[in-house]
């Protein structure tokens, strides 16, 4: 049997017990999740933690950052975010499967833009978007606001803007 690239796992002996996430593969490592506030939204692809956001079966939006706690193997700090990034992803699987058990209609993860931008979220309300990215948080009035920011501010090509998924909420 091949052992999956990513396990969920806990210490329930542990008063202060969190989620935790092995990653199998190389390299191996421990990763916590914490639930963070809005606020604390910090997804920089230069540190060794990446946050997910989470809409919930009640429509309410889930953020958890999931950080290195432990390398078990020597790897450069890049081919550890390579696989960063995806643990999220499958942390937002884990909880739709824990709501799917308890007989709710599971949520649904917040997609990263693109995959050549991990950690870029866009999120679009009726009347606001919303831009999540290296440590801020910025919010537009129109889709045009946000894509010069996207292309002046942040230096992003307009051929990376015209592929990749937005987030819509009502």
């Amino acid at each position: 049997m091949k052992t999956p690239k990513f396990l969920i796992c806990s210490d329930p002996l542990n008063d202060e017990s969190a989620e935790m996430i092995v990653h199998t593969h190389h390299p191996k490592f421990l990763a916590q999740v914490t639930p963070i506030s809005f606020e604390e939204i910090e997804n920089r692809p230069d540190k060794q933690f990446a946050d997910a956001l989470y809409v919930n079966a009640d429509g309410v939006m889930e953020i958890y950052r999931v950080y290195i706690v432990d390398i078990y193997e020597r790897a450069e700090a890049e081919d550890i975010q390579d696989e960063l990034f995806p643990s999220t992803d499958y942390f937002c699987k884990y909880l739709q499967l824990m709501e799917k058990e308890e007989g709710v209609t599971p949520g649904f993860p917040v997609k990263d833009f693109n995959p050549e931008l991990p950690g870029l979220k866009i999120l679009h309300a009726p009347e606001l978007w919303t831009v999540v990215y290296n440590g801020m948080v910025a919010e537009f009035g129109s889709e045009e606001e946000m894509d010069d920011f996207l292309e002046t501010d942040l230096n992003i090509e307009s051929d990376l803007l015209d592929k990749g998924v937005i987030n819509q909420f009502e």
